[in-house]
This record gives C-alpha cells, structure tokens and sequence, in this order.
C-alpha cells in the first residue's frame, strides 16, 4: 500500500516530482523512490512512489524494475493472490528476484499483458514502462478500491500525462492548476459527490474502475477489461448449497487478506458485517486479533457496548475510542484537504479518528465495506426489491397514493418510511437514486443553483444494467458502479492512508462479488430479511445477537449540530459577503434551508451537512 505520482511527456525538473511525491507522504512514509524513464520523441516518463511496507519489507521498494531491465512499475495496493500467481508464472518460466506482489505484476505483464489485470484478486493503481515498446501503462483495479487521477496537459513543449493517487501529488505539478469543475459541484448538490470520471477540479479525471490506459507516442487510449458482475446478463445456474458455497468464497477472500509482514487488525462496529469478519478470522485460526471501534460519549445508540461484547465472545484484543462528537467538525478541512473533494459523508470524521487509533497496533485493517452494495443490506434495497418494478404516480390506488403522500411529508416521523415514499413516487430510476443517496432532488436543486446553466450529461454505465435485470439487480448495479467508487471506496482510501494505515475489504473480493451476481434474488433479501445469505452462511459462527441487531452505522448528531453549535458558524460560511459557494448559490434559499432547520419546522441536516462541507472544501483549494 502506497501512493504513487508522476507524468509522461517532455523533459521537466526532477524537483516537481520530488513535490509530488513529498504530497504523498502520509500514503508512505517508509520511502520514497523516484526514476526517470525513457519514451519516444525524447519524451520521459517519471516515475515517483511512497512506500508503506506491507508485504517483503526489505525487498519489495519501488519504482521496481524487472530482471532484464525491460518493465519498471510503482504501483499502490495490494494483488492478494500474488503467490498463487508467482506459482504459476514460475512453472512457466519467469523469474523472481523478491518476494514481493510487485514483482508478480512486472512478470504477469510480461507473459500475459493486459490479460493479467482480471487475474489479479485485490485494489491496484499502477504505471507500468516498457523499455522496448516505449509505452506507458495506467491501471486500475476492478471496482476502482485504489484511486487514480489523471489530468492531461497541452504546453509549448508537448502533450503531459499527470498522475497520481490523490489529486494534491497532480496539483503539486506546475502545469496542473486547482481549477473549479462547476458542472462537478452541480451535481453534487443532488448526489453529494462528484459522478466519475469527473473530479471537482476542471481537467482532473479519474481513470475508470476496471481500465487501463496505455500512453504511446504522444497519444493514449483507455480500454476496459471488466464489467461489474451486475452489468452483465448471465445464464443464473441454481448452486445446490448456496451457503456451503458463500462460505468457501467468503473463507478464502478473508484468507488471503491475511498476507501481510506486519501487524494487522480489523474494524469492529458489533454490526453483522464487521462481527463476521472478525469471527472468521478466529475461524481460520488467525492469531492475536485486534480489533478497533468508535463510538460517541452519551450517546444511548453508542456502537462501543456491541462493538466490546462481540469482541469478549470472540476473543479479541480490543481498542474502544470514545469521542466527542462537538470536536469533529474542526477536522473537516483537514480532511477536506485529503479527499480533495468535500467530506459529504459525517462518517468520514470517526473512521479517520479510528484509523489514527488503530494506526498505533497495525499497519493493515481489515473493514466491512462494500457488504451491503454486494448482498443487499439496506432499506433501500428492500424497497426496490419488491416495488422498484411499480414505482411512479400509478404505483397505488387513490387511497394508497393519499397514504405514500402522507409518509412523504417533512413532518412524518420516521426519516426512513419518509425517504421511501418519496423514492417510490419517482418513476425515473434516476430521479429514485438521487433521492435514497442524495442531498436534493433535481427540482430543489433547481432553486438552490444560481450559478451556469451548462452542464455535462451523467455517465450513463451505472444507470444501463444488463437486459432483464430485476429492479434489485438494477439498484446493486448503480451500487456498484457509482455510489461505491465515487464515494464509499473513495472514502475508505482516503481516510484510512491520512493516518498511515492500510484498509482491506474482503466482502469486496472480485470472486465473491461474481459469485454473488449468480443469486436469485430471494437470497439477497428473502421476506423481510436482508443480507440474508451472509447471515444464513455466517450466523454459526455469531454472538446470537448480532444477527438481529438494527442497523446503525456511524450517526453523527448533525440535526442538533445545525439547531445548535454549527448553526451560527454555517450562517457566516454559507451567507458572508467572502463564501465561494454564494456565487453559484441562492442565497435566499441557503437562508431559508437554515431557519427552517433551527426552528425544527423541517429536517434539512443532510443538505446543510454538504453545503457546510462544500464551503469548506472550496475554502480550503480555491
């Protein structure tokens, strides 16, 4: 796990790499290494990483070259496989000078080129030289787990391709400036993040999930090797024991992110994702666990007492942190700055604050993230599967539309019953997934911008699932390939590698993601009952509790923040003559959503939430 930067094109000083790199250093801050390689038309390519040493500590620095010199790669992530593969490369003849996953790249590229990446089971961001060929290889990993951002550049002295895992090491580069992406905040203030491939910054994209790039005489072209399992229409063939064949997928995905020369330990909320996680680990007899949990000082919803009896029953060393949640919002520009985009999500704030805990014990964590986009685990996914066919206008009679327009109102009082009605009253896909996800619907959005009126189609892959697909499928699909790589897994990278540790998600492994496209739906959600292959499969092996513990999830008191501490502090930043928001902002609007919040006429926390982020993170780079 790394951080890696750089650019291709014409000859420049080695000191704005050294910059990029010296961006990067909380991503590694166990080296640095730096190469410049040759390309065609007397372009270089330069190469920089950050090192965090995981696997073959003392072997496995970069830039890496191969044997004979030919390939050069840096590379951030993890191919969990690599030794399964290394056997493999090795009975056909390649050769190995470390023991490292890095090497196992250089020499799969070799025998295989492309073909090698949908053999790789983990999350890659790599650039790969080749000295014969004078090309430049960009990949990335199948659900887009590693970021990679990319801008390209025309200047005086020829094209620049600039690279790296965060989009500060590219603005640390002098023909890469922090530009305002306006269509990018349009549309955040529906989905509370920025729609890929595009970034908040004009001219910085990131490289699709499951894509390569490959840079060849001035010019690239980006190919896609894998499709989210959802995407794809395949022929469903009935498993005779679906459970025995979960836990054998589940088993070995949990098993090979155990591959590490250093410490490692897991996230434990007391939910069922992470209790699972955990209790496989003992399962498979790994050793000493340590587990790390959060939780809010008098808070009655408090994930700490779950979280230290799942961890007594299992026999953990565990780690509670305990917060004060009044001290979070401080670190939102820290962490703005890490992200490079808005911190939408308050769950941000505590997972940093546990990653620097677990930091203390582990260099590897392992999370639960990505269970509920792969196996159904929301209420959104309940909902979509039995009425997502039916929603729209004509989804009920007259009395049951008086009824969904009643749990509509802003007055009812159960947010999820709420959110739900008015999910189903929308017949568009589009306009559903705006409002289970997002912070204002299209229609409010409309009166709160006050800014251009251009703007870029969406990328319309997550909203195409594959011919036939059932309505579940459909929401799993948009899961999978927008609300996890543009967010979540984003998310997870991020604020796990500011506080120098390594998150790995097991529920995410490409073979369990593909074994779990092959299920009727009924073992997703079956009755009222989500998740339910991971909880028919892993129940066993669970404190009995767990399996009907609600769901939680990290609940910052964002609705008291913003009748309360935030509220003046929100007026000043949203509403000052000096708020970069208000020139593409009604304010008039802005003022309404804040009194109507601190009266407690209407529940506005999560809009308020992204605006207050989306102030600050303009704040902090324009």
């Amino acid at each position: 796990m790394c951080g890696i930067a750089g650019w291709i094109g014409p000859p420049a000083d080695i000191r704005h790499l050294q910059d990029m790199t010296g961006a990067l250093q909380h991503r590694g801050p166990d080296g640095e290494g730096l190469r410049v390689l040759p390309l065609s038309d007397g372009s270089l390519a330069a190469f920089g990483h950050r090192r965090l040493s995981i696997i073959d500590i003392s072997g496995g620095g970069q830039p890496m070259t191969s044997h004979d010199g030919r390939y050069t790669v840096v590379f951030n992530g993890e191919i969990y496989n690599y030794i399964e593969l290394r056997d493999e490369l090795l009975a056909r003849g390649a050769r190995f000078t470390t023991r490292s996953d890095t090497e196992v790249i250089l020499e799969a590229w070799r025998l295989w080129k492309a073909d090698c990446l949908p053999r790789f089971r983990g999350m890659f961001a790599f650039a790969l030289h080749d000295n014969i060929d004078r090309t430049v290889v960009l990949a990335r990993d199948h659900f887009g787990k590693k970021p990679l951002f990319i801008a390209e550049r025309q200047t005086a002295s020829g094209a620049t391709l600039v690279f790296g895992s965060e989009i500060r090491a590219l603005l640390a580069h002098p023909e890469v400036q922090a530009e305002l992406d306006l269509d990018s905040l349009y549309q955040y203030l529906c989905w509370r993040y920025a729609p890929g491939p595009f970034t908040f910054f004009r001219g910085i994209r990131k490289l699709p999930p499951a894509s390569y790039l490959v840079w060849k005489a001035g010019k690239t072209t980006t190919r896609q090797y894998w499709s989210a399992p959802e995407e794809t229409a395949r022929e469903r063939k009935s498993c005779p024991d679906p459970v025995a064949a979960f836990l054998d997928v589940f088993d070995e995905a949990v098993k090979l992110r155990l591959r590490a020369d250093v410490p490692l330990g897991a996230f434990l909320s007391g939910g069922l994702d992470s209790t699972a996680i955990v209790a496989t680990l003992a399962h498979l007899g790994a050793p000493e666990i340590r587990t790390f949990s959060v939780g809010f000082r008098d808070d009655p919803a408090s994930e700490l007492p779950a979280a230290a009896e799942a961890a007594r029953k299992i026999g953990t060393i565990h780690t509670p942190l305990e917060l004060q949640p009044d001290d979070l919002a401080a670190l939102l520009p820290k962490l703005s700055r890490h992200r490079a985009a808005p911190v939408a999500e308050t769950a941000d704030l505590p997972i940093y604050m546990m990653s620097k805990e677990a930091g203390k014990h582990v260099k590897v964590i392992l999370s639960g993230e990505g269970s509920d986009e792969m196996f159904a685990g929301y209420p959104k996914h309940l909902v979509e599967r039995y009425l997502g066919g039916l929603a729209g206008p004509g989804l009920l009679s007259v009395a049951g539309q008086a009824l969904l327009a009643a749990t509509s109102l802003p007055s009812f009082p159960n947010r999820r019953l709420r959110i739900a009605a008015r999910a189903m009253r929308e017949g568009r896909f589009e306009d559903r997934m705006v409002l289970w996800f997002g912070a204002v619907t299209r229609a409010e959005r409309e009166q709160l911008w006050n800014g251009p009126g251009v703007f870029r189609a969406l990328d319309e892959r997550p909203f195409r699932p594959a011919p036939g697909s059932t309505p579940l499928r459909r929401i799993l699909h948009f899961d999978q390939t927008s609300w996890l790589p543009d967010n979540l897994l984003e998310r997870m990278d991020m604020m796990t590698m500011a506080a120098s540790i390594e998150a790995r998600t097991p529920f995410m492994d490409v073979k369990l993601a593909e074994f779990a496209s092959t299920l009727p739906d009924r073992w997703r959600i079956g009755g009222r009952v989500t998740k339910r292959i991971v909880r028919e499969a892993l129940g066993p092996r669970l404190p009995k509790a767990v399996l009907h513990r609600p769901k939680n999830g990290f609940r910052m008191p964002v609705t008291e923040w913003f009748c309360g501490p935030l509220l003046e502090p929100a007026r000043a930043l949203l509403l000052g003559s000096d708020s970069i928001s208000g020139s593409y902002l009604d304010r008039t609007t802005v003022g309404r959503l804040l009194s109507e919040h601190a009266d407690r006429r209407r529940n506005h926390d999560k809009t308020l939430w992204a605006l207050f982020a989306l102030e600050t993170f303009l704040r902090e780079f324009f």
